[in-house]
Formats: structure tokens, C-alpha cells, sequence
């Protein structure tokens, strides 16, 4: 079976390692390294040149946002789930993503729309968008073809973006820009529509709460979300000591006429 481009997680209980499949090729770490014509199935299981057991997988959303390459700050994947639900995304979902960034949160949305729906994401740096359509690409590859067949990249600054030379009604609008309130300093929203803002700093959500108020968007929400694993073997049970704390408020709102 020729898994050449494949996209893996080589796992060696120590350390997780993203890589691509490439015939004729060595995967060298400390603990020993592997070929990949040794690669027979995925999943499978191989033995590295020093005797320590390799795990061979495809990566989960999870681990392919946090092993791979990036240039800008990721939307963690702990915040992207409570960014999906506080922006109501379906299947059918008309969506405009502000802030392409490194496509971690591109690439989620175009796991979960499907062939009816629109997706338009707008950045002002092309090397963003390039990288995002590369890592979109690369790990859908490893599933199946049910997913979004386009989507609309525009590569523009937010000051200078007018929404109504798109020709569709958007449902939701996610942004992950500094200065999401410049949108609505050429933009007004006339539809029913579900807002959400992901923000490092509280002066930035309290700019953005002031601009949403005032264009009169209603249940205005603001969180953060802070994840703590838990430790659980036999009778003991404890918290771990480290957590995944801050990592940006998610400011939600919605547009009802």
C-alpha cells in the first residue's frame, strides 16, 4: 500500500512527532530513528534502530494544531469548540472568517461544513492564507472528500472590506484580528447573524463590547475558557498541576431583526 504524502503522528511514548511520508526517506529522533518503507498500515507499530517501539497513526485535529508548523498565534483547540457553538455553525452555515492567521481554526471550519455551505476567510497577508490552504490541504487528505469544495480566500485589510460585495447572506462572522471593530466602520449587519470575537487582552473586549452594543447586537457574551486535566490511577484522584489557562476571551453576540 503506497503511503507516500501521508501525514502521521510518529509516537515513541516520550514524544509525538508530525511528519509526512516520504518513500526512500529515515525519521531520526534521539530515541532512534525508522524508515518509512518500513511503514506497512497505518496504524501500525514499528521498531526504531535502537529497539524502542514506534506508534505510527493519523493525528487528531488536536495533536495537527499543536505539532505543527505556524507563524502567527493559533486559536487553541480548547477555545475552538466554545467559538464553533457560540457562532451556531452547521453543516450549511454561511461563514466570514476575519483573521486567516495560521488556518487553525480554517481548517476546523472546513472539516465540519459541508457541500452546501459558504465559507469566505479574509486576510490582509497572503503568506497567511498560503499556509492555511497547505494545511487544510494536507490533513484532509487523510479523510474522506465530504467536506466544503470551496473555500473563498480574500486577501485584504478589514479597514478596507465591504461585506456587501460578497453577494450572500453571512450566518456568523468569527474574528481573530486586534481591532475587530474597524468592521463596522464601513459594515452594518442587517440580518440575523451570530458574532464572535477571539481576543488576547480585556481592553481589546471591552472595544469590541462598545462597538457591539452600539450597533445594537444583543446577548452579549464574554468567557474564557480554561482547561485542567485530571490525574486518576487506582484510589487516587488529583488535578494536575499544570493547566492550559488563558488564552483569549471569546466575546459572542448576536444580531436579531
Amino acid at each position: 500500500m503506497d503511503f507516500e504524502n501521508r501525514l502521521i503522528v510518529i509516537s515513541t511514548g516520550n514524544k509525538k512527532y508530525l511528519s509526512v511520508v516520504t518513500q526512500g526517506q529515515n525519521f531520526i529522533t534521539n530515541e532512534g530513528k525508522i524508515e518509512f518503507d518500513q511503514i506497512k498500515s497505518i496504524p501500525s507499530r514499528i521498531e526504531s534502530s535502537t529497539g524502542v517501539i514506534f506508534s505510527i497513526y493519523a493525528p487528531s485535529y488536536k495533536e495537527f494544531i499543536l505539532l505543527m508548523k505556524r507563524g502567527p498565534q493559533i486559536i487553541y483547540p480548547k477555545d475552538v469548540g466554545s467559538i464553533i457553538v457560540s457562532a451556531n455553525i452547521n453543516s450549511k452555515s454561511k461563514v466570514l472568517e476575519i483573521g486567516t492567521g495560521s488556518g487553525a481554526l480554517t481548517l476546523f471550519l472546513s472539516s465540519i461544513l459541508g457541500h452546501d455551505a459558504k465559507f469566505y476567510s479574509l486576510d490582509v497577508n497572503k503568506k497567511n492564507q498560503y499556509r492555511a490552504k497547505k494545511t487544510i490541504s494536507r490533513y484532509l487528505s487523510n479523510y474522506s472528500t465530504d467536506f466544503i469544495k470551496d473555500i473563498n480566500f480574500i486577501n485584504q485589510d478589514l479597514s478596507g472590506f465591504q461585506i456587501d460585495t460578497i453577494p450572500i447572506n453571512f450566518d456568523s462572522i468569527i474574528t481573530d484580528v486586534p481591532e475587530p471593530w474597524l468592521f463596522f466602520d464601513s459594515n452594518q449587519i442587517n440580518n440575523d447573524l451570530h458574532w464572535v470575537s477571539y481576543l488576547p487582552s480585556i481592553s481589546q473586549v471591552s472595544r469590541i463590547t462598545d462597538t457591539l452594543e452600539e450597533n445594537q447586537f444583543q446577548d452579549i457574551e464574554i468567557k474564557e475558557v480554561i482547561e485542567r486535566e485530571w490525574t486518576v490511577r487506582g484510589k487516587i484522584s488529583r488535578p494536575k498541576h499544570s493547566m492550559v489557562g488563558h488564552t483569549g476571551f471569546i466575546v459572542s453576540a448576536r444580531n436579531i431583526l
